[in-house]
């Protein structure tokens, strides 16, 4: 079976905070990233560091790295540092995700930590007062069941192998769960239509999202006119859409269009960009639907976006894309 073997590293519920324009600031963040891949922690705290003295308006999601790798690196004041401010100034909401993050591990027993949880959860309390609570409280329970089995995809591809009988197990309880994360997700979008933001929140549209998007091809197809029109809404992000219209084009088995959908090369162990429609014009694309570029999204994979050498290589992904789908079929 095929699986899909790219996920998104910074997920979609940290994506609140501010854009940075600033060069010099991407680029200390993009080498604090490579140095954190290469588990170099402590290098990599030190360009975050960096970056974040050049800066007033740093993304939430670059603050909650340097905590995750502050954490890492076994500091754990500078962790709280960046945590509390999170929690403090940015008002993060997302306490499944706090609790649950691995790289946080060395921080639970620390006297903090209780603190830092119950202010993440007054937050959420905070943000929530106007909601439909009974339907967040699902969108809840299937966020945490989707992303619960996820999150364990990498440590146990490290440990056993992508060809293992653990891996196979792992994929079948993340594919059940899927299914009945579906079944639940279908009911609200078939009573209700797709909820307004402002009931369910940021965190509870990604996660009708993220149902949806790994979904199949004619669930995607049923509910592409219902995320059309979430779109022009603005009940969800253009960013998402975009996520989402790439690997329906690509279900299809036409190319996407704005790079969003990556995999990983059996032979070479490093990811690549599935069959993309001009690339030449990509960036331009991206940026309309909220994305950094090729490049800025690469970077975390310490990869290079070469546009001429994508468009030479085109012929030969789209051949091994189609024997792929083939044995799958």
């Amino acid at each position: 079976m095929k699986y899909p073997l790219i996920f998104i590293l910074i997920l979609l519920t940290l994506s609140k905070g501010f854009t940075q324009n600033s060069s010099e600031y991407s680029k200390l963040i993009s080498e604090g990233w490579k140095l954190c891949l290469a588990k170099d922690f402590e290098s990599s705290a030190e360009q975050y560091e960096k970056a974040f003295q050049i800066s007033q308006d740093v993304p939430l999601r670059d603050r909650y790295n340097a905590s995750c790798i502050y954490a890492l690196a076994n500091n754990k004041d500078k962790a709280f540092h960046h945590l509390f401010i999170i929690g403090n100034e940015l008002k993060w909401t997302d306490h499944d995700h706090l609790i649950s993050d691995t790289d946080l591990t060395s921080l639970h027993d620390d006297p903090r930590w209780e603190k830092l949880s119950s202010l993440i959860i007054q937050n959420k309390k905070e943000e929530e007062a106007h909601f439909d609570q009974e339907m967040v409280a699902v969108l809840d329970q299937i966020y945490v069941d989707d992303q619960s089995t996820r999150n364990k995809i990498r440590s146990t591809e490290e440990k056993f192998g992508r060809e293992s009988t653990e891996m196979d197990l792992l994929w079948q309880d993340i594919l059940k769960k899927d299914s009945i994360n579906l079944m639940k997700v279908s009911g609200i979008l078939n009573d209700k239509g797709w909820p307004d933001k402002n009931l369910i929140g940021e965190r509870g549209t990604s996660t009708l999202f993220l149902v949806i998007q790994h979904a199949n091809q004619s669930t995607q197809e049923k509910y592409l006119p219902l995320i059309q029109k979430a779109t022009e809404d603005k009940n969800l992000p253009k960013r998402q859409y975009a996520m989402f219209y790439d690997r329906l084009l690509l279900n299809r088995g036409e190319r996407q269009i704005y790079g969003t959908q990556l995999a990983m090369s059996k032979e070479s162990k490093s990811p690549y960009v599935l069959p993309l429609e001009s690339p030449e014009n990509v960036d331009q694309r991206r940026v309309e639907m909220g994305l950094n570029t090729m490049q800025e999204n690469l970077n975390r994979w310490n990869l290079t976006w070469d546009v001429e050498e994508y468009i030479q290589k085109l012929p030969e992904i789209e051949a091994k894309e189609r024997e792929l789908n083939n044995k799958d079929n």
